[in-house]
C-alpha cells in the first residue's frame, strides 16, 4: 500500500510545462483517497460512481459527470460506500497560467488566481450553462493531455484559460483568509502526527501546538479531518502497519507495538475497522 500521507510531494510534468494528469479507480470501501494537500490547483472529473470529497471544512457528493476544483494548499480527501469509483485529475502549478509579468491578463487575472483572491465554485454539476462548459473543457483537457499530440501544451493551456475565464466570471471576490489561516495551522499538527504517530501522543500536546482549547481543537480538528485526532492517529498506524504487512515477515504483535499500539486486541479492533479485514487476512489478501 503506497499510500502518501504527507504534504504531497510528487512532480507534476515538468519545468516547463507543470502539469500531470492521472486518472484512479477505486474497487472496494477500504480504499480512499487519503488527506493530503499540495501547492498545485486541480481539477478532478468523476468517471465513475460516487464519492464524497472533503475540501477544507466542507463536503461534498461528486457523481460521474461532475467535478471539482481543488486550490493551492487545500487540505483534501475522499472516501465512497457506494461501490466502485473513480476519477481523472487535472493537476498543475499556478505558474503554467503565467502570461508576461507586466501585461493586463497577469496583472488582472492571474495573479489574482495564484494568490487565491477568488472564491470559485469548488463543485461544478453541470446544472447551469457555464458550468457545462468548464465541463466540456476539461474532458478536451483530460483527452488532449492523454494523446499528448503535437502542441498538445498550447492546446491545454488555451482550454484552461477558457475555465478560468468561466469561474471568474462566477466567483466571488475575497478568499476565507480566517479557514485558510486555521488550516494551515492544523497542517503542522498533521504532519506531526505523521512524523511521530509511534510515539502516545495527547490532545493536550496536539492542541498546544495551535494554541486551542482541548475541546475546540478537537471539533475543529473533526471538522477538517472527518476523524478525531485520537481516530487519525490510530489510522496513521494502521496504514504504516499495512506497509510493513506487505514489505516484511514480522510478526504482527512485533508491527502492532513499533506503530504504537501497546494493546494487541485495540490494535486488530482498529485495524479492521479501517481496513475491513484483520492483519492477517489483509497480508494474505495482499500477497495472493
Amino acid at each position: 500500500m503506497d499510500i502518501s500521507l504527507l504534504k504531497e510531494k510528487r512532480e507534476h510534468g515538468d519545468f516547463l510545462f507543470p502539469l500531470g494528469c492521472y486518472s484512479m479507480v477505486y474497487h472496494d470501501r477500504s480504499e480512499m483517497l487519503d488527506l493530503h494537500w499540495h501547492d498545485e490547483l486541480e481539477f478532478l472529473l468523476m468517471t465513475s460512481g460516487e464519492a464524497v470529497f472533503r475540501v477544507g471544512d466542507l463536503e461534498y457528493t461528486v457523481k460521474k459527470g461532475q467535478a471539482l476544483f481543488i486550490r493551492s494548499g487545500q487540505i483534501h480527501s475522499a472516501y465512497s460506500d457506494k461501490g466502485e469509483w473513480g476519477f481523472s485529475a487535472v493537476v498543475f502549478h499556478p505558474s503554467l497560467l503565467n502570461s508576461n509579468p507586466y501585461d493586463k491578463i497577469q496583472n488582472d487575472y492571474i495573479n489574482l488566481i495564484a494568490k487565491n483572491q477568488y472564491m470559485f465554485a469548488c463543485l461544478i454539476t453541470g446544472s447551469e450553462p457555464w458550468e457545462l462548459e468548464v465541463l466540456d473543457h476539461l474532458e478536451k483537457v483530460i483527452e488532449i493531455a492523454v494523446k499528448k499530440e503535437y502542441t498538445y501544451e498550447l492546446l491545454i493551456k488555451s482550454h484552461l484559460y477558457a475555465i478560468f475565464s468561466l469561474l471568474l466570471k462566477n466567483a466571488e471576490s475575497g478568499a476565507d483568509k480566517n479557514l485558510t489561516y486555521k488550516c494551515d495551522r492544523l497542517k503542522n499538527v498533521i504532519q506531526y502526527i505523521q512524523s511521530n504517530y509511534s510515539r502516545q501522543l495527547s490532545i493536550s500536546e496536539l492542541s498546544r501546538m495551535v494554541n486551542m482549547s482541548e475541546g475546540h481543537f478537537c471539533r475543529y480538528f473533526k471538522k477538517i479531518v472527518a476523524k478525531t485526532p485520537i481516530e487519525y492517529l490510530n489510522y496513521i498506524r494502521v496504514i504504516k502497519a499495512c506497509d510493513l504487512l506487505e514489505s516484511t515477515e514480522r510478526k504482527i504483535l512485533d508491527i502492532a507495538l513499533e506503530v504504537g499500539f501497546n494493546n494487541f486486541s485495540y490494535f486488530i479492533n482498529r485495524f479492521k475497522k479501517y481496513m475491513k479485514v484483520t492483519p492477517a487476512g489483509y497480508r494474505k489478501k495482499y500477497r495472493a
